[in-house]
């Protein structure tokens, strides 16, 4: 017989028995709605954190930190060391970067800047007759990209500030424009005690839509000229052993060729150095995990469907063996019954993985818009992404599984005896 032909009675088998034929593709449909599901979520953790490393960094910057010293038996004493670190008890501490760091890895040739990270967190922010609010001050970088719903980052100069929208609400600034041009109060703390708390005025410059990373961390920081900054750092420490220390530091190189080669300088000089391709390959390699873990589920639920195959194939045979006894008596061959069993797995195969990647693109389809108001997300981002060829991989993957769990009634029943099969009430 004609495989087309073949393929057809095994489409009319299918059918004679549609009930059972339903039930047994839904099964095998659930490891296809939890498979498609899956890989839609990595697709769209992939892009989603691609948008976020590129819309916060710059493919010519590196992040530079000391290379952390072993810490040993925490257990035993620790002696002293004067280089400037941070103590987190128990003996552990972190390293941090000096000034004299910062000056070796600015002469190196490609490096067109180094900022250092000044993790400033003020007493309070607040403005005339409104409210005190805790904020995070960080150091603004033109490389950025965001969204400006006032004003610009433009012209960020010393003495100057950008505020996020959320905050200028907090403060009671009527809309984005009359925010600008309008002015704040940073008010920074000393380490030392009897140091007089100091307060650094800010002009707004610009007010900025809240973005994806403030959506995910929480973070949601004003933004200041680099000088102010660091002159809020430097007084937040002035008297401690961490004065003009850093936690990591900002390398912006000439071009973006220099970046690799400038983070094996940096490397070599006993310091970390990560670029924005790095943060990526970090991000994704935990998307990867995720994913894994939830395609796991969905090929158990898959094992699990196999045996229903298995099952069902085997009922079909017992039910339809006189039918097979004929079909042999005049003439069929045993290639070909083994060939119909094998297409009518095949056919269950198909019609799980299409009903499971359906399904699952409409709960996906319906599940973005949810998504988005929960995380507070922009408009145009999706954290489910449908890729066609995902579709094509799970259902034909799908049909392969079905003809594996098929092979054995299909060789039973090609096995059969004609004049045996024939007997049989």
């Amino acid at each position: 017989m004609r495989l087309r032909d073949i393929t057809r009675r095994a489409g009319r088998s299918l059918r004679n028995a549609k009930a059972r034929t339903l039930l047994t593709s839904l099964a095998i449909g659930v490891g296809a709605f939890t498979i498609t599901l899956s890989l839609a979520a990595g697709a769209g953790g992939r892009q989603y954190a691609e948008d976020i490393v590129n819309s916060n960094t710059n493919v010519n910057e590196l992040y530079v930190q000391p290379k952390q010293e072993n810490q040993g038996d925490l257990s035993k004493p620790k002696e002293y060391s004067d280089t400037p670190s941070i103590s987190y008890g128990g003996g552990f501490s972190l390293k941090l970067l000096q000034q004299s760091d910062i000056d070796k890895i600015k002469k190196l040739d490609g490096v067109q800047s180094i900022t250092p990270v000044y993790n400033v967190t003020p007493k309070y922010i607040t403005r005339e007759g409104q409210k005190k609010y805790q904020v995070g001050v960080e150091a603004f970088l033109n490389t950025l990209k965001q969204e400006y719903l006032a004003g610009s980052g433009n012209d960020v100069n010393r003495g100057d500030a950008v505020l996020p929208d959320s905050y200028r609400e907090a403060l009671g600034f009527s809309s984005p424009q009359d925010a600008i041009g309008k002015t704040i109060d940073v008010v920074v703390a000393g380490s030392i005690p009897g140091v007089a708390d100091k307060t650094f005025t800010l002009t707004v410059v610009g007010v900025t839509k809240k973005s994806e990373l403030a959506a995910v961390s929480g973070q949601n920081s004003v933004q200041a000229a680099s000088e102010n900054v660091k002159e809020m750092y430097q007084y937040a420490q002035q008297g401690t052993p961490i004065a003009n220390a850093y936690t990591a530091a900002t390398v912006l190189a000439k071009n973006q060729s220099d970046v690799d080669t400038l983070k094996e300088k940096i490397k070599a000089m006993g310091y970390e150095a990560q670029t924005a391709q790095d943060l990526m390959s970090f991000i994704f390699q935990f998307i990867n995990v995720l994913q894994g873990i939830l395609i796991g589920f969905g090929a158990l639920a898959v094992l699990t469907s196999v045996f229903g195959i298995i099952n069902t194939q085997y009922i079909s045979v017992l039910e339809r063996t006189q039918q097979i006894g004929l079909m042999k008596a005049l003439g069929m061959r045993r290639r070909d019954v083994g060939r119909l069993f094998k297409l009518e797995a095949a056919w269950i195969g198909f019609l799980g993985g299409a009903i499971g990647s359906l399904l699952a693109l409409a709960a996906g389809s319906a599940a973005n818009p949810w998504i988005r108001d929960v995380l507070s997300l922009g408009q145009n981002t999706n954290l489910l992404i449908f890729e066609p060829w995902t579709f094509a991989v799970v259902i034909i993957g799908l049909m392969l599984v079905s003809v594996g769990a098929g092979i054995l009634p299909a060789r039973k029943a090609a096995k059969l005896d004609p004049i045996e099969a024939l007997r049989t009430e």
